[in-house]
């Protein structure tokens, strides 16, 4: 994975946050704070539910490939993201 494609995976993960965070809490986003459910709700690979009311069409489609989807740094970052709202979810409620 070139620097240029993590950074654009890193902002890609920033954004669902952000939009997660704007329409729902942390503690609904991740059904009670599970990691599992974190890297679902973000969706990289497209996200695995029917949609909330709140998100459009393709907000949450797929934005990496099957190769990078299974890529140890695309775990990395959401779990980077993951751990650091943890660290914060106090703060979120």
């Amino acid at each position: 994975m070139t620097n240029e494609r993590y950074e654009q995976i890193v902002y890609e993960v920033k954004r669902r946050v952000d939009l997660w965070l704007d329409n729902s809490s942390f503690e609904e986003m991740t059904v009670q704070y599970s990691r599992m459910r974190f890297h679902m709700a973000i969706g990289l690979g497209g996200y695995p539910f029917e949609k909330e009311s709140w998100m459009n069409k393709n907000d949450f489609n797929a934005f990496v490939t099957d190769d990078e989807f299974h890529h140890p740094l695309c775990d990395h970052i959401v779990d980077q993201f993951f751990n650091l709202l943890m660290n914060h979810k106090d703060e979120l409620a």
